[in-house]
């Protein structure tokens, strides 16, 4: 008791201390500080009750409790002095004994009876919490409720914790945040009491996978804790302090890729993550070691490797670049900090992309086209037209790109130089050219060599409408085709002119230039017609001449089956169709000529057979017979096909009935009749229902007198009842029977008169018997008072019983009552105190 006193002393002192630090102390500064999501997983088995060591009597947790207190007391401290819910740090309590709850997200603090004996569950106490001043006692009452109780299964333990941590890390709110895990225990990983390696094993492979994401602290409150441990020395079985050390180190992030106590793998430099304490003084001084290093943890720094990387792609010479981008590249960079942290990574990253942004924006200044302007100018001046190929003076002005910037000057300077080449290399040529004066059509301008002798070729243009070519006139000059002419400087752009004159067509030619002039063959019954010409060649459009004697005359020799030809057509089959010739060429008929009246023939075709309406059947087959004599001719025959439903008495197979249609025989469509029949849908005839009243038709009697007897009607033709349509009518002259009551007061007896009585029937209220009530006999007036004074007896009795005010019974009741609830009270009290 003495030794807890002192820890509490040198709590409370070290409180006082840390009170009066600097806010820095806990962390350097909001900006900087590391909001932590810590798991706290605490033993809480049996053990947990027994001293530290046999040299130090403090229970084990009480120095928990007043340790993870102190835990909780640091962080509402310094969450107290941070704004921001996001960089504030959380807490998470998991207790550890036996097994987990049916419902593990169950969070509590709850125990399970086995074997008569009480154990905690493995269990989630508290999920994450953010203490501050203001709630960190509802996160110490938490702490403060545990009873050890149990074995230590840390494998369910370490379970619970990777379920916290996977939490922590999906909230994107604790996107920055670190994630710790500190795992506390008194002894050996059990099932029961002794050292279980599946537990210890289950442990460790599960804080593998926490180690992903968070770092693993364990901390050892045994006589066998000595860190230095780290597996087995020498030969022979392990030893419970080797086991145990080396378990504890695989828990912990000493080992990231521990596999068993026996396989701890690397350890990570540096590292010190499992501590061990065996006395309250060193549990104190550790916790206090680690309460520190949490709270003073901050930021990495923000990586600005991109940045590094961005600035070496600045052009070393920025002369050649416009003043606006070269001035907005150095702004980005001005605007760079270097002093930020992880947290504002995305910053840092924009910095960079702003860079780079800024280098791909750098503009060159542009070159200088001065000369190419100039010379561009000199070339406008010229007249294309007096030139024998202009072409690559346009080609090299349209080469010039104006997009140039200063670093491709020489390109420029070369642009400006092939313009005036073209222009140096320029020739004279002579231009004349053709003018149609009316025509129609093109022709190539000529080529004229200058101050030599140019022949007038054939003219190619159409002439005017009613004119033919004459000749070509320069100036006013005509020159016939093959005339010679010499052009010189001063003739540039002269025109060659076509002349034209007036056609006259009075050549009667049925052929010119090889050409016919025909307008219109000569037909059975009218002349050639041809178009008239000029002597020059022309054929006229619409001056024509007649061709006497041409016409060709009918030739009745065709042969057109058609009606427009039809003479005669065959009455019947026995006869021919008879037709009239057509002309040869012009297909005219001979009927329409009074000259050709014998131009006609017979044809092969015969006229229609004459078919009987009616079929001709026997037993397989049908047809339809010719009427003309001499012709033998059927048509239409077929085998018989019974495909017709015909409802006609001489296809009857069986009558309808009241529930069934009639039936008859399928027939062919030439009316034989078939052995198949179908049912005439619609037919049947339907019950005819009668009223029968005989008693094998009753439907029910009836109850009383109100009632009738119903009968079920009879069909008259088949004898079914309607009992399945349930339709039935009532006997009206049938009535059931009376139901009689019991007998009924009118007149109760007297001394001095009889009294009367009757019975009625209860559904129509009709009197069914009446009989006499006797008079009553007389009765003695001693008896009378007798009767009297019992009854006065009675009342008085009674108005005592109901009294009130007397409370003389009830006072043993309430002091009874107040004896149970002191003795209660006494009893709960003397446990609250032990």
């Amino acid at each position: 008791m003495k030794i807890y006193k002192k820890v509490m002393a040198c709590i409370l002192t070290l409180m006082m201390f840390f009170a009066q630090m600097p806010v820095n102390v806990f962390a350097a500064n909001q900006k900087n500080n590391i909001p932590l999501d810590i798991v706290l997983v605490l033993d809480v088995s049996g053990s947990m009750v027994d001293p530290i060591t046999l040299t130090d009597s403090t229970k084990r947790i009480t120095i928990l409790k007043d340790s993870i207190n102190q835990f909780i007391e640091g962080f509402a401290e310094n969450n107290s002095k941070i704004n921001q819910a996001n960089k504030q740090s959380r807490i998470s309590i998991i207790k550890f004994s036996g097994k987990i709850p049916d419902n593990a997200d169950k969070i509590g603090n709850d125990t399970y009876q086995e074997n008569r004996n009480t154990y905690n569950y493995t269990q989630i106490m508290s999920g994450f919490f953010t203490a501050t001043n203001e709630n960190k006692a509802k996160l110490e009452d938490v702490v403060n409720s545990i009873s050890p109780a149990g074995a230590t299964r840390s494998d369910y333990a370490m379970e619970l914790a990777l379920k916290q941590i996977k939490q922590s890390k999906n909230d994107e709110s604790r996107k920055y945040a670190k994630r710790i895990v500190f795992f506390v225990t008194d002894g050996q990983p059990t099932t029961l009491s002794n050292f279980d390696d599946d537990v210890a094993n289950k442990a460790i492979t599960t804080s593998k996978e926490i180690k992903k994401d968070a770092e693993v602290y364990t901390f050892g409150m045994f006589s066998l804790t000595d860190p230095s441990i780290t597996g087995h020395v020498g030969s022979g079985s392990w030893s419970n302090a080797e086991k145990f050390n080396a378990y504890m180190h695989g828990v912990s992030s000493n080992y990231p890729d521990a596999e068993s106590y026996e396989n701890l793998g690397t350890r990570a430099e540096n590292s010190a993550y499992y501590m061990g304490a065996k006395s309250s003084n060193e549990a104190t001084a550790i916790f206090n070691s680690v309460l520190n290093k949490l709270l003073s943890m901050t930021y990495a720094g923000a990586d600005y490797t991109k940045v590094t990387e961005a600035k070496k792609r600045i052009p070393s010479d920025l002369t050649l670049y416009t003043d606006e981008t070269v001035q907005a590249l150095e702004d980005v960079l001005k605007d760079v900090k270097y002093d930020l942290d992880i947290t504002q990574q995305d910053t840092v990253y924009g910095y960079a992309d702003a860079i780079n942004k800024a280098i791909n924006q750098l503009k060159y200044k542009a070159a200088d086209y001065t000369e190419v302007d100039k010379a561009i100018e000199k070339a406008n001046k010229l007249n294309k037209d007096n030139y024998k190929d202009f072409s690559k003076v346009e080609d090299a002005i349209k080469t010039v790109v104006r997009s140039k910037n200063i670093t491709e000057q020489d390109e420029v300077d070369a642009m400006a130089k092939a313009i005036n080449d073209a222009i140096d290399a320029l020739g004279f040529q002579l231009k004349i050219k053709y003018g149609s004066n009316g025509g129609t059509g093109t022709m190539a301008n000529p080529t004229v060599e200058l101050d030599k002798e140019f022949t007038f070729s054939k003219c190619e243009y159409v002439a005017p409408n009613g004119k033919h070519f004459k000749g070509w006139q320069v100036d006013n000059t005509v020159y016939k085709v093959g005339d010679k002419r010499v052009f010189t400087k001063d003739d540039q752009n002269k025109e060659i002119k076509a002349v034209w004159e007036e056609h006259t067509f009075d050549q009667k030619l049925k052929e010119v230039n090889g050409v016919s002039t025909l307008k219109d063959k000569a037909t059975c019954t009218t002349n050639a017609i041809y178009y008239k010409s000029c002597a020059c060649g022309q054929v006229s459009t619409t001056e024509t001449f007649e061709d006497k004697d041409t016409k060709l005359g009918h030739e009745y020799t065709k042969q057109i089956k058609d009606a427009k030809y039809l003479k005669s057509q065959g009455s019947n089959c026995q006869e021919h169709d008879a037709y009239w010739y057509a002309c040869s060429r012009c297909d005219v008929s001979a009927k329409d000529d009074e000259n050709a009246q014998d131009k006609y023939y017979e044809s092969a075709e015969v006229g229609n057979h004459v078919l009987s309406k009616d079929w001709n059947k026997d037993s397989n087959n049908h047809w339809h017979s010719c009427t003309v004599p001499g012709c033998n001719e059927v048509s239409d025959k077929g085998n018989h096909v019974y495909d017709q439903e015909v409802e006609s008495s001489e296809y009857l197979a069986t009558p309808a009935t009241c529930m069934t249609p009639a039936r008859y025989y399928k027939s062919c469509i030439c009316g034989a009749k078939g052995t198949e029949a179908f049912a005439a849908t619609g037919t049947h005839l339907g019950h005819a229902y009668i009223e029968v009243k005989n008693p094998q038709f009753l439907r029910e009697k009836a109850t009383n007198c109100k009632e009738h007897d119903t009968y079920w009607y009879v069909c008259s033709r088949c004898g079914k009842t309607s009992k399945t349509i349930n339709k039935y009518y009532e006997d009206k002259d049938s009535k059931g029977e009376h139901i009689s009551s019991d007998w009924i007061i009118d007149q109760q007896p007297t001394v001095a008169k009889e009294g009367s009585k009757h019975k009625e029937c209860t559904v129509c209220k009709e009197v069914l018997e009446t009989e006499k009530i006797a008079k009553l006999e007389n009765v003695k007036t001693e008896t009378k008072k007798e009767e009297t004074a019992s009854k006065k007896e009675i009342k008085v009795e009674s108005k005592k019983a109901v009294t009130t005010g007397d409370n003389t019974n009830s006072i043993v009741p309430i002091v009874l009552l107040g004896i149970s609830l002191l003795g209660i009270y006494m009893i709960v009290m003397k446990k609250c105190v032990r």
